[in-house]
């Protein structure tokens, strides 16, 4: 895992160890940051570990939200979550007109086939590699990077024919080639709602979190 997603996972764990000092507050979706935010798939930088391929927000198209202001947040101490639309790194459908949104970060397996004991045409799909998808920020920049267990050049002199194949994208739609994410930043004083001392919320589950902040779809 790289220097800036040790410290976004060390950031978000102090974070929700910190619900216990909180008093409720309502109203809080006013002070929740919602950003919504899309890199074209080939807007990579290729790492010099030749495992990962790094996407930096200068390069986003922002759709909603401010990311200036969220990330200012973020660099206060507010709790951060990135979220993945789910149809980029699962084949499950979303719901229609809305979009199913999946916590990062997250690990993904791809097989490989090899042969097995039982006989000369017998195959048996193991996991050849796994494929980490991570996020880092401070208070001006936020990077989304694909971290592969294997070196590009296991496939390859060039980076393209593995992060061409691990990168985020549709199966259901592969002309649609946008990776699309939802940050979202929680002020720290937010983190209990509807009067409910002691309440956690699973962040990793956005239909929870949005119904605890009255966020949008």
């Amino acid at each position: 895992m790289s220097v800036r997603s040790s410290f976004t996972t060390l950031l978000v764990t102090v974070a929700v160890l910190s619900l216990s000092a909180c008093d409720t507050t309502e109203d809080t979706a006013l002070d929740v940051s919602v950003v919504d935010l899309s890199f074209d798939i080939d807007d990579y930088e290729d790492g010099d570990d030749l495992r990962t391929a790094t996407f930096d927000a200068v390069d986003a198209r922002v759709n909603r939200g401010n990311l200036d202001f969220a990330l200012e947040q973020a660099g206060d101490g507010a709790l951060v979550m990135l979220y993945i639309d789910v149809e980029l790194v699962s084949p499950v459908l979303g719901a229609e007109g809305n979009t199913t949104w999946s916590a990062l970060p997250l690990t993904r397996a791809f097989e490989e086939i090899v042969p097995d004991d039982q006989g000369e045409d017998s195959t048996v799909p193991v996991v050849g590699y796994t494929v980490s998808y991570e996020y880092s920020f401070d208070n001006q920049d936020l990077y989304f990077d694909v971290v592969s267990s294997a070196p590009y050049t296991d496939f390859g002199d060039r980076p393209e024919p593995l992060f061409d194949f691990i990168l985020p994208q549709r199966v259901l739609d592969p002309g649609n080639t946008d990776i699309d994410l939802r940050l979202v930043v929680i002020p720290d004083e937010l983190f209990f709602v509807d009067g409910q001392a002691g309440a956690r919320i699973d962040m990793r589950d956005y239909a929870a979190v949005k119904a605890a902040y009255n966020l949008p779809d």
